[in-house]
């Protein structure tokens, strides 16, 4: 992930620097053509209801980049076998919430505001195991574990847990969050087009 983000943030010169521009182009359409604000509009903007539609499958591919970008390697990098086995749990959960995504995406399954609650329990998932590691890496090691970690674990438990049995937002927030990082990614690849341009032959002939 940290990987993914700096490359993102600091991309290198390539010459395939205009698929960056391309994306950031697309992402910018998609995340405006997302936006809730057309629900109200007349049926000639065929897209108006594109956002709430998908929003189930917009939240199963953000689980899933989560399952196979951050949550594999935490597997693989576990030593203690307690908290490798709760991290696993945690993952079968996940996994087992992506897929109520797309069963309540096709309504076979239907959950109010169940964005919200699967945000929740994604979050109660990460503080338990986040906890456990706490208490095992506290009782084999000479080093303290991270109180400020430990603290924002326990958070994400409480909220996960809140969340869970009483959704705070509707799924129309968590759209418009979903939307605004759309664009937010979409800018940076459009900055990032221009910055990961190769200079020219000419330009470093003349430098030379």
């Amino acid at each position: 992930m940290k990987k993914m983000l700096n490359t993102l943030l600091h991309p290198s010169k390539t010459k395939w620097f205009w698929v960056y521009i391309v994306l950031g182009i697309l992402g910018i359409i998609a995340g405006i053509m997302l936006m809730p604000v057309w629900s109200g509009c007349p049926d000639w903007v065929f897209w108006k209801d594109w956002g709430m539609k998908i929003v189930n499958m917009i939240i199963c591919v953000c689980i899933v980049l989560y399952l196979c970008l951050y949550l594999i390697n935490k597997i693989m990098s576990r030593s203690n076998s307690v908290v490798k086995i709760l991290t696993i749990i945690e993952f079968v959960l996940l996994a087992l919430v992506a897929l109520g995504c797309v069963l309540q995406q096709f309504k076979v399954i239907n959950i109010a505001n169940g964005a919200c609650a699967i945000l929740g329990l994604a979050m109660w998932c990460r503080g338990v195991v986040e906890i456990f590691r706490a208490y095992y890496h506290q009782r084999g090691n000479n080093d303290r574990y991270p109180l400020w970690w430990l603290v924002i674990s326990i958070c994400l438990v409480s909220f996960g847990v809140y969340l869970f049995a009483k959704p705070l937002f509707s799924d129309i927030v968590i759209l418009w969050i979903f939307v605004v990082l759309i664009l937010l990614v979409s800018i940076i690849l459009l900055i990032d087009g221009p910055l990961a341009k190769p200079k020219s032959r000419k330009t470093k002939t003349k430098s030379n």
